[in-house]
């Protein structure tokens, strides 16, 4: 994140005296003293020193901090004093109240009898395992670890959705693919399709490389773990052109068991309660193409199917859910709902502009994030009739039902690429 300098920012600071005294800012202040971190105790916890002010008539050390988090209800930045004195040999600060906050600015001044800086210094502090800052382009939650796994496109932020705080993050040198969770031998694991053409096998708390096997082709668009196999949509054209992209591997042996596929680099998506059966849709390809696969339970090609609509309808790879019993799905800001034969049936709302939806235990009612109102519609199925909604705090990006409370992941700007990311929690 670019640094930038409050100095012009700061027009006053109230000073931690009975009589209120204003401090008047001078842009023009040469810095003859230095600000430093001395020492990083803990993740919240950090010893600021700074060098004695050597001129004259020096009247008080004032320390103001600058951030950009959660006070009194509201989301929004701060500026305030967090030290003062008036001996000119207090030279250090132990900063033991810091804020959850990700970007976090300092600013000592060294003031005079006519209160008017003589001299300044800022650092800087990023404050790690705090608020989670990015571009999302997906969300996977772990119900039984209660951790949700935002990705990006060259990052994985794990965050405990109970208390909302980030616990680690992974950074990547390629960029990568919709991932995937499953357990391997009593073991959480998490599959991340690079696009070097490699799917990396990592340890799903600890985020370490387990293992890995090599794809081919240039990119992967997605894998997803079913039964003990894992199924990589690749680019890998040796078998055809675009076709026979999808590549199923044993996790155990990590040996090649079957191939089939229309086209290259699709988001593959399991429907739920199905012994094995997925659909995958294009993330490459307009009009987004829509196909339907079914597969032994040792993972060999069985059955295939393309949609005969080709676009009629929208679809979008990124906003994709199988319903509860896994006869349908739903799919697009729109809400397009198809039947496993590949079918549309109706939608929840044509231009609805929802980013994601989940559902109750038995599909009747399906939650729709309409991100843009800052809201989540109670729609009923199979009226899609919209019979409450929820507000939200933020702009709903993606959400799940865990029990009796909506996990909503939400973007603090909606219009903006780069945004704080939160996590809040509805009560059904």
């Amino acid at each position: 994140m670019r640094k930038k300098s409050l100095y012009p920012l700061i027009l006053f600071v109230y000073l931690s005296c009975k009589k209120e005294e204003v401090i008047v800012i001078n842009p023009a202040a040469i810095t003859t003293i230095e600000l430093n971190i001395d020492q990083v105790v803990n993740d919240s916890t950090i010893v600021l020193k700074w060098s004695k002010f050597t001129g004259n008539n020096f009247r008080k050390y004032q320390l103001v901090r600058s951030a950009t988090y959660f006070k009194n209800g509201q989301f929004g930045s701060f500026i305030e004093p967090v030290d003062s004195s008036n001996d000119v040999n207090h030279l250090s600060f132990n900063e033991t109240n810091m804020p959850l906050a990700r970007d976090i600015y300092y600013y000592l001044y060294a003031i005079n009898d006519s209160m008017r800086i003589q001299a300044g210094a800022q650092v800087y502090y990023q404050r790690p395992n705090s608020l989670i800052y990015g571009i999302p382009t997906d969300v996977l939650i772990d119900k039984q670890q209660q951790k949700l796994y935002v990705t990006e496109e060259k990052k994985i932020t794990i965050a405990d959705y109970t208390s909302g705080r980030q616990i680690n993050s992974k950074e990547f040198q390629s960029s990568i693919g919709f991932c995937s969770l499953a357990s391997f031998n009593g073991s959480n694991e998490l599959y991340v399709p690079a696009n070097d053409g490699w799917l990396q096998i990592l340890d799903a708390a600890t985020l370490q490389l387990k293992d890995r096997i090599y794809v081919a082709g240039y990119g992967i668009g997605s894998v997803t773990a079913v039964n003990g196999k894992l199924y990589v949509s690749s680019s890998d054209m040796t078998q055809g052109i675009y076709s026979n992209c999808i590549k199923v591997y044993d996790r155990a042996t990590k040996n090649l068991v079957g191939r089939t596929g229309y086209w290259d680099r699709t988001r593959l998506l399991p429907l739920e309660g199905t012994a094995v059966e997925m659909i995958d849709l294009t993330l490459n390809q307009i009009p987004v193409s829509l196909f339907y696969y079914q597969f032994s339970p040792g993972g060999i090609p069985l059955s295939k199917k393309e949609d005969s609509y080709h676009g009629d309808y929208p679809m979008d790879g990124s906003i994709v859910r199988s319903f509860p019993d896994g006869s349908r799905f739903i799919t697009s800001s729109s809400g397009t709902i198809f039947n496993k034969s590949l079918v549309f049936e109706r939608y929840v709302k044509q231009y609805g502009n929802y980013s994601d939806f989940a559902f109750n235990a038995d599909g009747s009612i399906i939650y729709a994030a309409a991100e843009p109102q800052k809201k989540i519609d109670v729609v009923t199925y199979p009226s899609t009739t919209t019979v409450s909604s929820y507000p939200t705090a933020f702009y709903p990006y993606k959400i799940f039902r865990d029990g009796n409370i909506l996990v909503c992941v939400s973007k603090a700007n909606l219009n903006q690429q780069m945004s704080y990311i939160f996590i809040e929690k509805i009560n059904l």
